[in-house]
């Protein structure tokens, strides 16, 4: 018996060692803020507690973050470097960058590239509204953006507001959860919110834009909306554009009225033949005095945190099912001469010379590294072994009940 427990027990173990959490990192070496990561969020209509931190509230993530804080620290999230590079990234899932008061460096953003364009991962870039410094941010988000091959979604130069849907003023959005009908397990996205439709705060939000292969900017809106970009969250029919500050918006125009998208993600097609996920939203999940994981704001109720927790639900999801990248091999044989004699019934033997030449061929050599939502398990490993750890302990069971 005992010697059953102890076999069973170290089985367990090893079997453990293969079952790992989706790895999330949260940049804060941009300054991006803290807020909302690890400490309650206090409303500040209020003074009140409104909602718990991401990070030990979604504690079944494997939770690291890149720069320096004393906060996280504390909390025992893990470090993962004081900068972005390849090496600090090498191991993630996720990424999530908040708004971006510091640009990141060409090294940094060459980092990510690389990172993402081995496919399925999830890259997650805030944006913010245009007023005064904020555009800034707007700026180096869109570098990123431009920076990754295939990706269309822009933040433009402006900031959205609603005269409808709002939390007390119209640049406070009340932002709906509309996800687009032929969005890929648009379930995910839609459960579990207080109403019928889920609601986000996005606190003075920017407006999100898209470019073609040209370069032309589009305004991310129904019957504009390109392959591979589904919309999320958007303002009501009664969203309005502002433009105050520099630089002037790219296709959205001051004071023009519709329905203007506040979040959306893409499946990117990279070069490679890889494929990863990228969301761009103009709030920010964290960091933010105001961040989309908010539930409450004054008398105002929201499901950011059932919202947030659903996209990075259906992110992972999604990332598990994509292709990575396709290694390309170019093997090429030198031309090879063969000579063959020849005798006719007349004369001496007549040399005759055939010459063959194999042509350079092109090989796919296909990556084998595949992405689940269980941290890069493949979802039949982990089903096989959810089955035997059960077995175990119904083994276990009989075997103790045996009389």
């Amino acid at each position: 018996m005992g010697k059953l427990s102890i076999t069973l027990i170290l089985f367990v173990v090893l079997l453990s060692q293969y079952v790992s959490a989706t790895s999330i990192a949260v940049d804060v070496s941009h300054d991006e803020g803290t807020v909302a990561l690890v400490s309650p969020i206090v409303d500040p209509t209020t003074g009140r507690i409104v909602a718990e931190g991401i990070i030990p509230t979604l504690s079944w993530y494997d939770w690291g973050y890149i720069g320096y804080s004393p906060e996280l620290r504390k909390a025992k999230v893990i470090h993962l470097g004081s900068t972005i590079t390849y090496d600090t990234l090498k191991n993630v899932d996720v990424l999530i960058i908040g708004q971006l008061w510091e640009g990141l460096s060409q090294d940094e953003i060459a980092a990510i590239v690389r990172w993402f364009s081995e496919g399925g991962k999830v890259l997650w870039v805030s944006g913010d509204c245009d007023r005064k410094e904020s555009a800034y941010v707007q700026r180096n988000a869109n570098e990123l953006l431009s920076a990754i091959p295939g990706a269309k979604l822009r933040i433009d130069y402006a900031t959205a507001k609603d005269t409808f849907s709002n939390a007390g003023k119209s640049a406070y959005v009340s932002g709906f959860v509309r996800v687009d009908l032929e969005t890929p397990d648009a379930n995910v996205l839609n459960r579990g919110y207080q109403g019928e439709i889920g609601k986000v705060l996005f606190h003075e939000p920017g407006v999100l834009a898209w470019v073609d292969g040209d370069g032309r900017w589009h305004p991310l809106v129904a019957g504009e909306v390109p392959d591979g970009v589904y919309r999320i969250v958007t303002t009501s029919g009664n969203g309005v554009i502002e433009d105050d500050y520099p630089p002037e918006a790219r296709v959205y125009k001051a004071w023009e009225q519709g329905l203007f998208t506040l979040l959306a993600a893409e499946f990117v097609e990279l070069p490679n033949g890889a494929e990863s996920i990228l969301i761009v939203s103009a709030e920010s999940p964290y960091g933010s005095p105001v961040p989309i994981w908010v539930n409450r704001y004054g008398n105002y109720l929201f499901d950011g945190q059932q919202f947030v927790t659903n996209l990075l639900q259906w992110a992972t999801l999604e990332a598990s099912k994509m292709k990575p990248a396709v290694e390309t091999t170019t093997t090429t044989t030198a031309p090879k001469t063969t000579t063959t004699t020849t005798m006719t019934h007349s004369t001496s033997p007549v040399p005759t010379t055939t010459t063959t030449t194999t042509e350079e061929r092109t090989t796919p050599n296909v990556t084998t590294t595949t992405t689940s939502t269980s941290g890069g398990i493949p979802p039949w490993i982990v089903g096989v072994i959810v089955v035997l750890l059960i077995g175990a302990a119904v083994l276990m069971f009989l075997i103790i009940k045996r009389p």
